[in-house]
């Protein structure tokens, strides 16, 4: 009884935690939106956005759910199973609707795991319990996430060298380099020394790694793919920069968005909400653009993604119906 009660005192604890921590989130967003909009005005953004014509908004929304598909053979790629990437498609439209309508309440990787898990296990071609089925979907989520953000990285690196005289003078012109090194570092210490690999559920997920660090060409390919996605969501961004009239070289959005991407990951905010706005300002200012055009910008590209990823909620209520019961 004693054991039930300390059991439902940590779940009330955890949940509390969760709930400040949400709290906290949508404080920082909240802020930050209200700052610049308190700066810039509401009505200078809303007369900025009825510039856009639908059509290139739908371009835009077009290329994500086309980067989705991309991402989702990528993935296909890091599942030992046979999988059909239009599976994997539904359970990444999955993700992004969790990620776009449900920030901080639980995040697209995890269900995106649950839901892969559930489909591994009901694979009779090759036998699996459920530890390891759940083993397996959460390797292939992070390093799908892992690639894609090498990805970006790489994109950045390369593009930093031509930007840097933009950066000059600010507080984030050595980031990327700095990330790298940490990145690089983290991977060693990580996937190289196997931290935490005596716990039984990490020995499953290194054995995972240890069966792709051999399938290099597979890794090259899904890199590749990874590079194409990238670019493909900044193509995004310069169509929409031009359907508001911004006279923005591609270059520019090369060297500023990876970066912007990078600070609205900080977990301080939800789903980069603030930051994300904020660094677009800040970085689109430094050659010349406008605080309400640059504003503008970053809501029309969340905008898309959000129109985009509506069409997870069709494939969750599919997903639900089939496997039954609430993402765990």
């Amino acid at each position: 009884m004693a054991q039930e009660s300390k059991i439902n005192k940590n779940r009330i604890n955890k949940t509390i935690k969760k709930i400040a921590i949400l709290i906290a989130k949508l404080s920082v967003s909240s802020i930050l939106l209200y700052l610049l909009i308190l700066k810039i005005g509401t009505q200078t953004i809303i007369n900025n956005m009825r510039a856009l014509s639908p059509a290139t908004f739908i371009a835009a929304v077009g290329i994500y759910i086309t980067t989705t598909y991309l991402s989702s053979r990528r993935w296909n790629l890091l599942i030992p199973q046979d999988m059909e990437t239009k599976g994997l498609f539904s359970l990444y439209m999955i993700g992004s609707f969790f990620n776009a309508y449900m920030p901080g309440i639980i995040g697209g990787d995890a269900v995106k795991a649950y839901y892969l898990s559930k489909v591994l296990k009901e694979d009779n071609s090759t036998p699996h319990t459920h530890q390891s089925s759940l083993s397996v979907a959460i390797a292939s989520v992070f390093m799908d996430r892992y690639i894609g953000f090498s990805a970006l990285l790489a994109i950045s690196i390369i593009a930093f060298p031509f930007g840097f005289k933009y950066l000059e003078g600010t507080a984030v012109k050595w980031l990327m380099p700095l990330v790298l090194v940490a990145f690089i570092s983290g991977s060693i210490i990580v996937l190289k020394f196997r931290f935490g690999e005596r716990v039984k559920f990490l020995f499953r997920i290194y054995e995972y790694f240890q069966i792709y660090s051999r399938k290099r060409h597979i890794l090259f390919k899904a890199f590749l793919y990874s590079l194409v996605i990238q670019i493909s969501g900044i193509v995004a961004i310069y169509i929409l920069s031009k359907g508001i009239s911004l006279n923005i070289s591609f270059l520019s959005l090369l060297i500023f968005v990876p970066i912007i991407i990078l600070i609205s990951f900080i977990p301080v905010s939800i789903s980069g909400i603030g930051l994300r706005e904020g660094a677009f300002v800040i970085f689109l200012g430094t050659i010349g653009v406008p605080s309400d055009s640059a504003m503008t910008l970053s809501i029309l590209w969340f905008l898309s993604v959000v129109v985009a990823s509506l069409w997870g909620l069709f494939e969750y209520l599919r997903f639900k119906s089939v496997f039954g019961g609430e993402v765990k």
